[in-house]
């Protein structure tokens, strides 16, 4: 679990229900029309190499933020990747890749909403 937590995107279930009690509404990040964001592959500490299993999306498909993308993992554990913002997906990675910490796994692009 402290492997875990060291990712600065991980979150508890418990601490995500602590965050929407503070907040009643969710506000996606926004990216600008053409602005281009890429999430990399997280970095487990000292885990086994991940793999890139499933993708959920296709080059062109607009997506929200929270919409699952991927399942990356390995022998030890598999995990669902989300979006984190609004737009259009413009790059993927190759299906059953072998991820290094900081890997690109896709790129989106801001869409006018």
């Amino acid at each position: 679990m402290e492997d875990l937590k060291a990712n600065p995107h991980f979150r508890t279930t418990e601490e995500m229900n602590k965050e929407d009690l503070k907040s009643s509404a969710f506000v996606a990040p926004e990216l600008k029309k053409g602005e281009v964001s890429v999430c990399t592959s997280p970095d487990l500490g000292n885990q086994m190499p991940l793999v890139l299993e499933k993708w959920y999306v296709k080059v062109g498909d607009r997506v929200k933020s929270g919409d699952v993308l991927c399942a990356i993992g390995n022998e030890a554990v598999t995990m669902e990747c989300e979006s984190f913002y609004n737009g259009k997906i413009i790059w993927i990675c190759e299906h059953k890749k072998d991820l290094v910490p900081g890997d690109e796994l896709y790129k989106i692009e801001g869409i006018e909403q």
